[in-house]
């Protein structure tokens, strides 16, 4: 009888946070159908290696990889899928896991596994930061700042980002930065500049909801400098995902977006961060990312 299973390789992060709480690869075995998968499980070894594991899944035609991991296993993985027809799956099992929030995968791992089994197949948008692709969000400024400790940190999680973002809240000086959206220009003096694909940070929080990762376009969200106590009385926004709305918010759409900083600065890109050096130039990969999401999120995708 001719085996008509599809190949399924887990490509795990065992230093990634949710991790050192799970044994992955029973709950694996436990919660995916082996009459449907003929699944294979690597771990990686070094930094890097995911990029490695998932090309090579690539050019063996795998139907799904999945990443097990947060946000920058995602985009490690991801970016090697992009442009083939292997899809990506995600196992939220890092810190923010931001990307499978926003794809309705929540942050139940046994879950994540089972909606492998019965999930939908979705095509998405990629961008690409200086020619590295990206799923999620990148940003300028503040954000590339906390994103730059938490990479060097060895602590992670919810509460050191918060502990970070208030420290850098006190001691951040405002970026001045020349910006070309689609050609135009504007200089701006500001806190940060966050270019979206998809909506959601990492632990549900969201600066730019109206992003939308299947229209062809970027969402640029300019938060201007102001005195540090208007950033406190706007900081009710981030409960009701309305801080694109503030007069301190700037929002642009376009498929093409360069941010160049007058002084040394950071950025992350899906949550890692690191130092800028020069400019920042930014475009969008329409319909280049197939995708493996719960069947009730893909319906409602337009």
């Amino acid at each position: 009888m001719k085996d008509n299973k599809q190949k399924i390789r887990f490509i795990i992060n065992p230093r990634s946070g949710a991790n050192r709480k799970r044994n992955l690869p029973v709950l694996i075995e436990k919660n995916l159908d082996h009459g449907r998968w003929d699944a294979e499980i690597c771990l990686t070894e070094y930094a890097g290696h995911a990029i490695q594991l998932a090309k090579e899944a690539a050019d063996h035609s795998y139907e799904v990889v999945v990443a097990c991991g947060g946000d920058g296993s995602v985009n490690e993985i991801s970016s090697q899928l992009i442009g083939t027809q292997t899809v990506l799956g995600v196992v939220p099992s890092g810190s923010g896991n931001g990307f499978a929030g926003h794809l309705g995968i929540g942050r139940d791992v046994e879950r994540a596994i089972q909606l492998l089994n019965h999930g939908k197949v979705i095509v998405v948008d990629t961008c690409r930061m200086n020619g590295r692709p990206f799923v999620n969000l990148a940003g300028i400024g503040f954000d590339g700042v906390v994103s730059k400790r938490l990479h060097d940190s060895p602590v992670r999680g919810l509460w050191a980002y918060l502990r970070y973002t208030l420290e850098e809240a006190w001691a951040y000086k405002m970026q001045q930065l020349d910006i070309q959206v689609d050609g135009e220009k504007i200089s701006r003096r500001c806190l940060l500049v966050e270019v979206a694909n998809a909506p959601v940070y990492g632990y549900g929080f969201s600066i730019v909801p109206h992003a939308d990762f299947n229209d062809g376009k970027l969402e640029v969200l300019v938060i201007k400098a102001a005195p540090k106590w208007r950033y406190i009385l706007e900081s009710w926004r981030f409960l009701n995902h309305s801080f694109h709305k503030s007069s301190l918010a700037e929002c642009y759409t376009c498929r093409e977006v360069v941010v160049t900083p007058k002084t040394p600065t950071c950025y992350h890109i899906d949550g890692e961060g690191y130092e800028l050096k020069g400019e920042a130039r930014f475009d969008i990969c329409p319909n280049s990312l197939r995708v493996l999401v719960p069947k009730a999120f893909g319906e409602i995708l337009r």
